[in-house]
């Protein structure tokens, strides 16, 4: 039995935390056993299934930079009780140095895995790569949801050489086929047969950018005032997504799903997927929503890595908003389960991605 703790910021439904459980429901969990160590005391939305799998869940305090004494003195506590574990799998960039360091002094290889690129530009950017460079000195190895993840957080250098790996976001595609019944349960259900549906999936956060897609879907309303747009998520920036779209008065063609654990489902019911994020490493959503054999008009500067089907519409975030509205009015969705096809063919299908992560561990333990 290898022993993996994966230490994360909580297990809500993220786009991380839902590939961390995608490869969990799937791993053979005779040979791998997974435990989470996360940095929220509450009740999170895959704990209960973590628990239902075997898994174990312990929780200490967030860091915050100057609480670093206070953080150092919690994580060494914690492998002082819990040094039983073969690897320590951290998704957490600010934290990293501190607890992959902890971990080895008890012997444990430790993995760092980044999950996003094109940080932008702010402080917390210039944070992120200095904690990064530590990093490749203190860690065994190191994953990237793509491989530009790993060049913007590692550098040249870890990415070609043999500490370095692409585990690409594997996803349950057949819970994504497109399903023509459902489809219509759920658009008379939400009141929307004869509309237009917009759908997004993601975190209401600055790099998801609501700002802009609340603005290219009001500009929509002039061509198509029968479009809707469902919201999937929540986030720090709800509020202020709430009061963009009441100050632009249509808020009676939004829709706040919120969270929900079948979002599979629900992509059955849009026509057009918007994601205009300002970055990403390789968004898990653009894989299901192509699975389901939707269209989706995305930010020009996402990594091509996620073009599996021929559903992809690229535009840059300086084109005008008319522009990307002409873009979502033109594209085509007439064969959906051409996509669902082609990702399940392709190594985003989590059957097929879970013997890689197997292999990652395996060799780490050698």
């Amino acid at each position: 039995m290898i022993r993996v703790l994966h230490v994360i910021g909580a297990m809500d439904r993220g786009g991380a935390e839902s590939m961390i459980m995608n490869f969990y429901r799937k791993i053979d969990r005779t040979k791998y056993s997974f435990d989470f160590l996360v940095h929220e005391d509450r009740e999170c939305d895959f704990d209960k299934e973590i628990r239902e799998l075997g898994g174990n869940i312990y929780s200490i305090p967030r860091y915050k930079i100057y609480n670093y004494s206070k953080y150092k003195k919690e994580v060494k506590k914690f492998f002082a009780a819990h040094h039983d574990y073969d690897i320590v799998h951290g998704h957490i960039c600010s934290c990293v140095n501190i607890y992959s360091s902890i971990a080895k002094k008890y012997g444990i290889k430790t993995i760092a895995h980044s999950h996003s690129s094109n940080f932008g530009i702010s402080l917390a950017t210039i944070f992120t790569k200095v904690v990064s460079f530590k990093t490749k000195f203190i860690d065994d190895y190191f994953i990237g949801c793509s491989k530009k993840a790993g060049l913007d957080r590692y550098g040249s250098k870890i990415v070609e050489s043999n500490r370095f790996d692409v585990l690409c976001n594997g996803i349950d595609v057949t819970k994504y086929r497109f399903d023509e019944m459902k489809r219509n349960e759920l658009r008379a259900k939400l009141g929307i047969e004869d509309k237009l549906v917009l759908g997004h999936v993601g975190r209401f956060t600055y790099a998801k950018n609501h700002e802009f897609l609340i603005e290219v879907f009001n500009e929509l309303q002039t061509v198509r005032p029968d479009s809707v747009l469902l919201l999937f998520g929540r986030g720090e920036l709800e509020e202020e997504v709430k009061e963009k779209i009441q100050s632009l008065n249509i808020q009676d063609k939004v829709r706040f799903m919120g969270v929900v654990p079948n979002v599979y489902d629900y992509l059955n019911a849009l026509d057009v997927f918007v994601f205009p994020s300002r970055f990403e490493g390789l968004p898990i959503v653009l894989i299901e929503a192509q699975a389901s054999g939707l269209c989706c008009v995305i930010n020009d500067s996402l990594t091509s890595e996620i073009d599996i089907t021929p559903n992809i519409h690229r535009l840059s975030l300086n084109e005008s908003k008319s522009k990307w509205v002409h873009k979502i009015l033109e594209v085509d969705n007439n064969n959906r389960l051409k996509g669902y096809e082609l990702v399940k063919n392709s190594p985003f299908n989590i059957d097929k991605e879970v013997q890689h992560l197997q292999e990652i561990y395996d060799n780490l333990m050698k």
